[in-house]
């Protein structure tokens, strides 16, 4: 597990509980770990200046909500994936694409903290562990998801990744773009 240093852990029940606790114990870190939910730093979204990005939505309690997971080829890249809570919006899309194609590899449904929501490969982007600002929590306590959801939404995003390099534009962000700025500031 790699630890990510000066960020806190935020409950959006409570903003103004940021104590810089651990992710796993009642330390002073943050720590990256498969399998949770994250907020992205406003840092990065101002540095890659794309407006195709779902990007923090209120000042204190952060919205959307990211799964994040690394990169199948490159470890220092992380994937973000944003939630929804739009369920019946994407349910529809997901099944008419499934109607249409017989598979969707773009939305994910799922639970969340005890509630339905989508998961959006279809907007996911590449960021670094520079810019995961923190763990999302409800009641001071990192929710996690189940490790089934997990493989769902990491083979999937596989999979749309694999189309988007032959040619798809099932992925909205512009990939190439995202992640060649984030390989360069890797090589830094």
């Amino acid at each position: 597990m790699v630890r990510i240093t000066n960020h806190s852990v935020c409950t959006c029940d409570d903003p103004a509980s940021r104590q810089g606790q651990s992710l796993s114990s009642g330390g002073n870190k943050s720590e990256y770990s498969v399998g949770f939910a994250y907020h992205i730093s406003d840092r990065y979204f101002a540095f890659v200046n794309d407006p195709t990005l779902m990007t923090n939505k209120e000042d204190g309690c952060y919205r959307p909500h990211f799964f994040c997971f690394r990169d199948f080829s490159t470890p220092d890249l992380i994937w973000a994936v944003p939630l929804s809570s739009k369920v019946e919006k994407y349910q529809e899309i997901r099944n008419k694409k499934i109607e249409r194609y017989g598979s969707c590899c773009t939305i994910v449904l799922g639970d969340f903290a005890g509630r339905p929501c989508a998961f959006l490969v279809q907007n996911m982007f590449p960021l670094t562990e520079r810019y995961i600002d923190h763990v999302h929590t409800v009641e001071n306590r990192p929710v996690a998801l189940h490790p089934t959801l997990v493989g769902e939404i990491q083979a999937n995003a596989k999979l749309a990744l694999n189309l988007s390099k032959r040619g798809s534009k099932i992925i909205f962000t512009d990939i190439p773009r995202l992640k060649a700025l984030m390989l360069s500031e890797l090589q830094e």
